[in-house]
């Protein structure tokens, strides 16, 4: 077996944490709508630190078609999979990962929760299942995550995950209000899991 055909045997699945369902779901009408009810009652505000770009004002779809296309983006991605995060039978995040097998290398992409979700811990709990597939299942050697600079929360989270800070990339993102701000990359090595 492939080290990418290892990577989706573990990865391209549900997963289980001890309170949350990491779904991967088919780019469904029905499953696009499940996403969209939630993210039309978000405030694209609250989402500033995600992808942005000229031509999307926030990393927020704005249609139940705009998601179903997204989600299938992400369900057809031959080197990743997307999961869709769920708290008691509730969308309330998401989560893209990439695997780079000549590396041995999984990156974590676009993770975000809802605001409602906020501070609850869920963003060490996906890591932490990650960190244990990748590590101890796919037999990676290193993981790889990422924040833009002004996201002080998230790089908190990151730096207390045991990640140590690898480079930025200067004013490698446009703000909303057009503004530059720093990217931040981040890596935790199978050693330093293991320690």
């Amino acid at each position: 077996m492939t080290h990418m055909e290892k990577f989706f045997e573990l990865f391209k699945r549900d997963l289980k944490t001890e309170r949350l369902e990491m779904r991967i779901l088919e780019p469904t009408p029905e499953n696009a709508k499940i996403v969209w009810d939630v993210l039309k009652n978000e405030n694209p505000e609250d989402f500033k630190y995600m992808w942005y770009s000229v031509s999307h004002k926030s990393h927020l779809t704005e249609s139940v078609e705009e998601t179903q296309e997204r989600m299938k983006l992400d369900y057809e991605s031959k080197n990743g999979c997307a999961y869709y995060i769920f708290y008691n039978n509730k969308f309330i995040g998401y989560m893209r990962v990439h695997y780079w097998a000549d590396s041995k290398t999984l990156q974590c992409a676009s993770v975000w929760f809802i605001k409602s979700a906020w501070g609850n811990g869920f963003n060490k709990e996906v890591h932490n299942k990650l960190e244990d597939l990748a590590f101890n299942g796919l037999h990676a050697n290193r993981i790889c995550r990422q924040t833009m600079a002004g996201n002080l929360e998230s790089k908190k989270s990151i730096e207390s995950s045991g990640y140590h800070l690898d480079g930025i990339d200067r004013q490698a993102n446009q703000m909303p209000d057009g503004t530059f701000m720093d990217h931040l990359w981040f890596s935790k090595l199978v050693c330093e899991y293991r320690k």
